[in-house]
C-alpha cells in the first residue's frame, strides 16, 4: 500500500519534470530564434537587439502551477470522471502582438554586405513651379469687337450711301390691315345687358344716355371699324393742317381757336376685356369687339347674330340699339372701275379712308374735290387752306398742290343755299386758291398714259389728275333689315321706327338710319346730320333704361369755315323753298380786302365778282324757309349767337307755326337787331398753333 502511493507520487513527479524541461525547452528554442532574427535596424550585422525593449510582455505559455505537497493521507472524495492529471491547462490571456519582425530588412542587409539599416527615404521632390499666368484673351476679344463693329457699322453706312445714290425710289407705304378685337369669336359675351350696333355719334350719345340713367348697366359695343369710338367731323376739317399723317393712337388735331384736341370720344382704358366683361356680374362696365359685324336681329328671341368664319355667333340681349349710321355714294362709273383707278379714288368716310387719302394728297400735285355739298365745301376749302398752313418738309421741292373742286351746280349747297348764296360761298373757297369748275359733272374716268387718272368731264374736256374725292352725298345703311325682318321706309329710307325711335320691343334704332314719326308735323323723317343723331341717341339711350320721351326735333347742323363763312341751319330748308333773306348793311373795308388779295400771290385774281361791295352785301343775315306761307325753318348766315340757346328758341318759335307776316318779329326774337358787321383783320386773325409754319419756325 505504501509503496503503490510512493509509486505514484514519483510517477507525478516524474512527469511534472518532464513537462517543465519540455516547457524550458520551448522557451530556449524560441529565445535562440529571437536572437537570431533580433536585428537592429540602425546598428551593424551581429548586434542583438530586444524588440521588447521599454514593453512589458507577458510569458508565453503560462508554466503549470507547482503541483501541491504530498500527504500521507487517502482522499475521502472520488474523482471525477474522466480526470486527466496530466492535462495542460491554458489560461485565457490575450498578448498583445509583437511589433514586425525585421528578418527581412537584416536579410537584404545580409546579401548586399552592407549596414544592416534599411535605404533612407529619399527627400521628397521639390515642389513645382506654379502654373504661368493665362494669356488676357478678354482683352484681345474686346478691342476685336470694337474694331468689328465699327467695321460693320461702316459698311453699313457705305451701304446706305450707296443704296440711296443708285435707288432714289421711296418706300412703299401699305395700308395696315384690319385686326379684329377681340381675336376670337369664342371671347365674345353670350349674352349682354345692352347692346349697341355702331359707334358713331348716336352710338356713343346712347351709351352715355344709359350710363346717366343706369349708373349699374352693362352695355357692349359691336362695330364693323377696327377702332375705338371717335368723332367724324374734324376728317374734312383740321385734319388735314397736321404736318404729319394721322396717327391711330391719338388722332389729335388743332381746331380754330388753337386748342388740341382728340377724334377719340374714349381712352382704351375706359373699355374692359370681352371675357371680363362677361364674367362680372354687376355693372358699370363697358366693353367694345371692333371689327365685328352683325349680320341680323332676331327681335322676338333677343339675339343678335354676328358673323363670324364659321358661320353666325349669337349674342343675346335685353336692350338694343341700331345705329349703323351712312354709307357715301359714289358714282356708278366709280362702281366698275378698274382696280388701279379704284385706288386713286376715295369717299372719305372712315378713319382708313382719312389715312390713305391723308398720304396720297401729301405725295401729289393736282388733286379734284367732286361735289358741292356741305362735305365737299369743307373739304375744299380746308384743303385749299392746307397750302399756306402746313409746311410740306418730306418734299424736296415743296410746291402748292392745285386743288380743282368740280360741282353740278352754279353754286355750292345748292341743295340748301339759294343760288347768289351759293355764288358768295363759292368766292370764299376760290380766296383759298382752289380753282372752281361749276356746272361741270364727271362721265367717265380711265387711267392715262403716264399713269394718273384721268377724268372725262360734262362740257367736253379732261382733266388729269392724282388723286380725287368724291362728296355727293351718303344712304342709311340697312342691310340687315331684310335678314331681321325689319320693316324700311321707301321714301326716306332707313328702318321705321315709332316716336320713341323704338322698331320692336326692346329694339331701337337712332342716328341717320332712322326714320321717326314727329308728332308735330305729323310725319315721317329722317336725318343725317351730326347734332341729330347725337340728340336721337340721348332719346334712345333713356328709352332703353325705361323713359318714354318722344323724338320730337327739328334738323339742325353748321357749318364753318374758318373765319369766312359760319351758317347754322335749324328747321326744314331747301333751294325749292321760297325764302325771305335779311342782311345787314355793311360798309366795305378797303383794308380787308387789299390784305386779302396781297395774300394770295396773284395780283390777276379777284376773289369777288364786284370787289368789296358784292362781299360786303351778304357779310350778316338770316334767312327764312317758307312752306304755303308758314315758317318752316331758319338759316343764320355768319350770326354769332346774340341770344342764348338759340337752338331751343328757335324750335319753340317754329313749333308755333308763324307766317311769313311773323318775319319782322320773329327776326327780333333772334336777335337779328344785335348783330354787327365788324370783321376782324386778317393779320389779327391767324392764330400761331403749333403744328404750323409759324409754330414750327419758332420751334
Amino acid at each position: 500500500m505504501i509503496n503503490s502511493r510512493c509509486c505514484s507520487q514519483v510517477l507525478h513527479v516524474t512527469q511534472g519534470v518532464l513537462a517543465v524541461n519540455s516547457n524550458l525547452g520551448r522557451v530556449v528554442t524560441g529565445i535562440a530564434n529571437r536572437l537570431y532574427y533580433s536585428k537592429d535596424k540602425g546598428g551593424k550585422c551581429g548586434e542583438n537587439i530586444p524588440q521588447t525593449t521599454g514593453r512589458k510582455v507577458e510569458p508565453w505559455p503560462k508554466p503549470d502551477p507547482s503541483p501541491p505537497v504530498w500527504r500521507c493521507e487517502c482522499p475521502h472524495e472520488p474523482q471525477p470522471p474522466n480526470y486527466d492529471p496530466y492535462r495542460i491547462k491554458v489560461p485565457e490571456v490575450v498578448v498583445p502582438p509583437l511589433p514586425p519582425s525585421n528578418a527581412k530588412p537584416m536579410l537584404d542587409c545580409a546579401k548586399t554586405k552592407g549596414p544592416c539599416s534599411p535605404k533612407l527615404v529619399p527627400d521628397p521632390p521639390p515642389c513645382p513651379p506654379p502654373p504661368p499666368k493665362p494669356f488676357p484673351w478678354i482683352y484681345v476679344w474686346a478691342v476685336f469687337a470694337f474694331f468689328s463693329t465699327f467695321g460693320v457699322l461702316y459698311r453699313l453706312y457705305i451701304w446706305k450711301e450707296e443704296r440711296d445714290r443708285l435707288d432714289d425710289s421711296k418706300p412703299i407705304w401699305r395700308p395696315r390691315r384690319k385686326v379684329k378685337r377681340p381675336y376670337h369669336d369664342k371671347d365674345l359675351p353670350a349674352c349682354v345687358q345692352y347692346l349697341i350696333v355702331g359707334t358713331g355719334a348716336a352710338g356713343w350719345a346712347a351709351y352715355r344716355a344709359i350710363m346717366q340713367h343706369d349708373k349699374t348697366a352693362k352695355v357692349f359695343f359691336v362695330t364693323k371699324e377696327d377702332i375705338l369710338p371717335y368723332r367724324r367731323p374734324p376728317m374734312t376739317k383740321w385734319m388735314w393742317w397736321n404736318p404729319d399723317p394721322p396717327e391711330l393712337k391719338r388722332l389729335n388735331f388743332v381746331d380754330y381757336g388753337g386748342r388740341r384736341r382728340t377724334m377719340y370720344q374714349s381712352e382704351c382704358r375706359n373699355f374692359m376685356d370681352p371675357v371680363k366683361f362677361y364674367r362680372k356680374k354687376k355693372g358699370p362696365a363697358t366693353s367694345i369687339a371692333s371689327g365685328w359685324c352683325v349680320l341680323r336681329v332676331d327681335a322676338d328671341d333677343h339675339v343678335a347674330y354676328v358673323r363670324t368664319m364659321c358661320g353666325e355667333q349669337p349674342i343675346y340681349y335685353e336692350r338694343c340699339l341700331l345705329a349703323p349710321g351712312s354709307k357715301a355714294k359714289t358714282l356708278d362709273m366709280f362702281k366698275s372701275a378698274p382696280k388701279e383707278v379704284r385706288q386713286r379714288v376715295t369717299n372719305l368716310r372712315t378713319i382708313r379712308d382719312l389715312e390713305i387719302a391723308y398720304r396720297k394728297v401729301k405725295a401729289a400735285r393736282h388733286v379734284v374735290i367732286i361735289g358741292g355739298g356741305t362735305l365737299g365745301t369743307e373739304l375744299a376749302y380746308h384743303l385749299g387752306r392746307m397750302n399756306k398752313v402746313v409746311e410740306r418738309l418730306e418734299d424736296p421741292d415743296p410746291g402748292p398742290i392745285e386743288f380743282v373742286h368740280i360741282y353740278k351746280d352754279k353754286g355750292l349747297m345748292a341743295g340748301i343755299l339759294p343760288e347768289y348764296l351759293g355764288e358768295w360761298a363759292a368766292e370764299k373757297v376760290r380766296c383759298q386758291g382752289v380753282t372752281l369748275m361749276p356746272k361741270t359733272q364727271v362721265y367717265d374716268a380711265f387711267i392715262s398714259a403716264d399713269g394718273r387718272l384721268e377724268l372725262t368731264l360734262s362740257n367736253g374736256k379732261s382733266i388729269v389728275t392724282d388723286y380725287a374725292f368724291v362728296a355727293i352725298g351718303a344712304e342709311p345703311r340697312t342691310e340687315i333689315a331684310d335678314p331681321s325682318f325689319l320693316e324700311t321706309d321707301e321714301e326716306n329710307g332707313g328702318f321705321l321706327v315709332n316716336t320713341e325711335l323704338k322698331a320692336r320691343t326692346h329694339l331701337y334704332v337712332a342716328g341717320d338710319a332712322a326714320s321717326f314719326w314727329s308728332q308735330w308735323k305729323k310725319t315721317r323723317t329722317r336725318m343725317e346730320h351730326y347734332d341729330n343723331a347725337v340728340e336721337q341717341g340721348h332719346i334712345a339711350g333713356a328709352n332703353m333704361t325705361g323713359y318714354w320721351t318722344p323724338c320730337n326735333m327739328e334738323p339742325h347742323y353748321d357749318m364753318q369755315l374758318h373765319d369766312d363763312l359760319y351758317f347754322e341751319v335749324i328747321g326744314e330748308v331747301g333751294a325749292c323753298m321760297p325764302t325771305v333773306g335779311l342782311f345787314k348793311e355793311c360798309e366795305v373795308d378797303k383794308i380787308f380786302f387789299k390784305d386779302h388779295e396781297a395774300e394770295q400771290g396773284d395780283a390777276n385774281r379777284v376773289c369777288y365778282k364786284q370787289g368789296g361791295e358784292y362781299e360786303a352785301r351778304y357779310r350778316h343775315g338770316i334767312l327764312f324757309y317758307l312752306r304755303e306761307e308758314t315758317v318752316v325753318g331758319f338759316l343764320f348766315w355768319n350770326m354769332k349767337e346774340t341770344i342764348e340757346d338759340r337752338l331751343e328758341v328757335a324750335t319753340e318759335l317754329l313749333r308755333a307755326r308763324p307766317s311769313y307776316k311773323d318775319i319782322d318779329l320773329l327776326a327780333e326774337l333772334l336777335g337779328f337787331k344785335e348783330s354787327s358787321c365788324v370783321y376782324k383783320r386778317l393779320k389779327e386773325e391767324v392764330t400761331p398753333w403749333p403744328c404750323f409754319k409759324e409754330g414750327i419756325k419758332r420751334h
